[in-house]
């Protein structure tokens, strides 16, 4: 429901110009040599020797490097004291090719790929951020994200607030704890932040808090905004300060403990959002009542886990024709108290014309009903783009109807722990991309169909 490093590429014939006009015309670099665009800790500036680095700027990493307590998968190995030593060739610093200025700090845990598998302990950096990066008044992409960096307070460093160049900053799951400074409204030119907790919780709370997020207002250039996890129960202008944010295109505040989403806003502004993620609040209100069904331009929508319930209301998806993921799951369903409250509707949800609709997660919400009317609501357009249906764990019933090859683009069909009947349709056999099918706990009869046996990529049944 990707969060996201920016990957900055560089030509090498365009940096070996670069580096030749600058030994003609050295007036901006530090030493009078050769200045050199680095990243990833290669230089190539083509002259062995050549130092670009600004002093005061190396003294200023050297100083962060200090109050690294831990660093196991040797990431700092290459920065080295010495007036010789040329910090844009370390490893995680990036330098610009105009004048020499430490422009990015790319630092993120570098066993971070699969988040959900790994043990941070074996390659984060231990310790603290260090003041020292105020030093750095080029930096635009600080990327500190996924290490133990939150040093013997833990309290979130309020002075990076004052890198006003930043414009993308990640300190995504540095388990910090205590209220997140409202002063993150000055980096005005940011463009990407990341501020989430989905890893390092230790006791599973959210930890980092805010009250009032009203400063996101003072963001106007902001694109990306990832909060999840973070505790914003008391932020209760959360949806007044996003409505207002009209360069945004991807929202998640997923497990923020918002209350609610079905505040009156008089002006929504947010024509270019593409990513709408709130899943995992506690919202329990009617589904109609939300305020984000003008938002057209969706690719994703993630509800799952809001226990909102009800009817759609008409014509709820009828301009998002863009929408490409839809989640609307209910976490836990089977012990859910929100079953009682007849869960969500899915019946009256029109979803015929999400042409470019992928995947639709309708799990776990006990909802009834017939697979056959069920499969009517959704889309019946040519071609069809449906790669995944996960709809398990609810009260479908009835047989499954035998013009389901017509969504011969699915490679997930998902229909277990519902009450079919009947006999497999021969036709499942037209499914040709599907990989994984899973209709276990139902009710049906009769053999399997032989056309089974032509799903080539099937490798789950």
């Amino acid at each position: 429901m990707d969060h996201g490093t920016t990957t900055l590429s560089l030509v090498l014939v365009a940096a070996a110009a670069a580096a030749a006009a600058a030994l003609s015309s050295s007036s901006s670099s530090p030493t009078g040599h050769g200045v050199s665009l680095l990243q990833g800790g290669r230089a190539n500036n083509g002259t062995a020797g050549t130092i670009s680095c600004w002093p005061h700027e190396r003294d200023a990493l050297l100083e962060f490097k200090r109050g690294i307590t831990s660093d196991p998968a040797e990431i700092l190995t290459s920065w080295q004291p010495g007036e010789h030593q040329d910090c844009c060739r370390w490893r995680g610093i990036r330098c610009s090719i105009k004048n020499s200025h430490v422009i990015s700090v790319h630092l993120r845990n570098v066993g971070a790929n699969d988040a959900i598998n790994w043990d941070a302990g074996d390659t984060a950096l231990v310790g603290q951020i260090s003041p020292s990066l105020l030093s750095l008044q080029h930096l635009k992409h600080l990327d500190l994200s996924l290490n133990q960096l939150e040093g013997p307070t833990s309290l979130f460093p309020e002075f990076l607030c004052s890198l006003n160049s930043l414009r993308y900053l990640n300190l995504s799951s540095i388990p910090f704890n205590g209220r997140l400074p409202p002063q993150l409204g000055n980096l005005t030119k940011l463009r990407h932040l990341d501020l989430s907790e989905r890893f390092f919780l230790g006791n599973g709370m959210n930890s980092l808090y805010s009250t009032d997020i009203s400063w996101l207002t003072h963001l106007p250039s902001l694109q990306y905004l990832d909060m999840g996890s973070l505790n914003l129960s008391m932020a209760l202008d959360w949806a007044y300060a996003v409505s207002k944010m009209s360069s945004l295109r991807v929202l998640d505040l997923s497990s923020c403990m918002l209350a609610s989403a079905n505040q009156s806003l008089p002006h929504l502004n947010l024509t270019r959002v593409e990513r709408l993620d709130l899943s995992e609040n506690d919202f329990q209100h009617p589904i109609a009542s939300c305020w984000f069904w003008n938002l057209t331009g969706l690719r994703y929508l993630g509800l799952g886990g809001t226990r909102l319930y009800g009817q759609f209301h008409h014509g709820a998806f009828g301009g998002m024709t863009s929408l490409e993921v839809l989640d609307l799951s209910v976490s836990d369903g089977s012990n859910d108290p929100y079953i009682t409250d007849g869960g969500l509707d899915i019946m009256t949800a029109n979803l015929t014309n999400l042409c470019n609709l992928k995947i639709l997660v309708f799990s776990s919400s006990n909802f009834g009903g017939t697979v056959t009317e069920l499969f009517n609501q959704l889309p019946q357009c040519s071609p069809n783009k449906l790669q995944e249906l996960h709809l398990d764990n609810n009260n479908f019933a009835g047989p499954i109807p035998n013009w389901i090859g017509r969504w011969d683009s699915l490679q997930i069909l998902d229909l277990s722990n519902n009450i079919i009947t009947g006999p497999l349709p021969s036709e499942i056999g037209m499914l040709n991309s599907l990989v994984t099918l899973d209709l276990s706990s139902n009710l049906i009869i009769g053999p399997v169909p032989s056309e089974i046996s032509m799903l080539d990529n099937l490798t789950a049944l």
